[in-house]
């Protein structure tokens, strides 16, 4: 029996869900991004789960896309297209239109596609081991998961073309010092905080709550569609390059990639 990729338990009106892929530092395949959109979507649709709490099982939150995964190559571009806009997209469109919170406890790395999830989750708190990045341009590939309206978002616009530019990894501290998580604590203690102030949350009036995120994300977040619409399209143009193939091959090496340009 194939194991769960996510796990949800939920308890005082706090609905926990881990990513169970510890053996790959929570690296998300097909299964896995399914199972995360339909989590969010079930705990939105529960009257009694009232904040969602997101973290992972093991020494990583998520490092992103599983690129051993091979079930999507040789897809049309039309079919690419489908999949990513139900999968990683999807995920951001659920988690921003949830009505009920949504917390990220970051454990570990949290790289690419585990950040943008971080990024769309309403408040984010590190643990002090904690690091994050995007490494899309180390490998041919593109941000797709909201990233280029969340992260400029959240840690301005310089910020955010330095860290997707570069694919430099920042530690918690950094993280914290430009915006992009709000509190950092000890390892040991990043799953109770979290559920403190998910329980703070929980305490606080329903409507109320969810009536302020939906407002909060309308000005603050503004037309998400159309980011993920631009993300679309640049994914899919690198998956046409031959730079795409070498990233990946070179990952898979744990070499660094001679890309060409083409």
């Amino acid at each position: 029996m194939t194991k769960p990729r996510v796990l949800v338990t939920a308890e005082g009106g706090i609905a926990v869900m881990r990513f169970n892929r510890a053996e790959v530092l929570n690296a998300i395949d097909q299964r896995m991004w399914e199972a995360l959109v339909d989590a969010v979507r079930e705990a939105a649709r529960d009257p009694g789960v009232r904040v969602v709490l997101i973290t992972g099982n093991g020494r990583g939150f998520c490092v992103g896309a599983d690129l051993k995964e091979t079930a999507w190559r040789g897809e049309t571009q039309d079919e690419s297209r489908r999949r990513v806009e139900r999968n990683q997209q999807q995920l951001a469109r659920e988690m921003v239109a949830a009505p009920v919170p949504i917390i990220a406890a970051i454990n570990g790395y949290a790289l690419g596609g585990g950040l943008e999830i971080a990024l769309a989750a309403d408040l984010r708190i590190a643990g002090a081991s904690a690091r994050f990045g995007f490494p899309e341009t180390t490998i041919g590939r593109f941000v797709s998961g909201g990233a280029s309206l969340l992260l400029p978002r959240a840690v301005g616009v310089s910020w955010a073309k330095r860290l997707v530019f570069t694919g430099e990894h920042l530690d918690a501290e950094e993280a914290r010092a430009i915006g992009l998580v709000e509190e950092v604590v000890e390892d040991e203690r990043l799953l109770p905080r979290a559920e403190e102030l998910a329980r703070t949350i929980a305490g606080n009036a329903p409507v109320s709550v969810a009536l302020a995120k939906r407002v909060l994300n309308r000005v603050a977040i503004g037309d998400l569609e159309s980011a993920l619409a631009f993300e679309t399209e640049g994914l899919l143009a690198t998956y046409a390059t031959a730079d795409n193939e070498r990233g990946a091959a070179a990952f898979a090496r744990r070499e660094k990639p001679d890309f060409s340009g083409r």
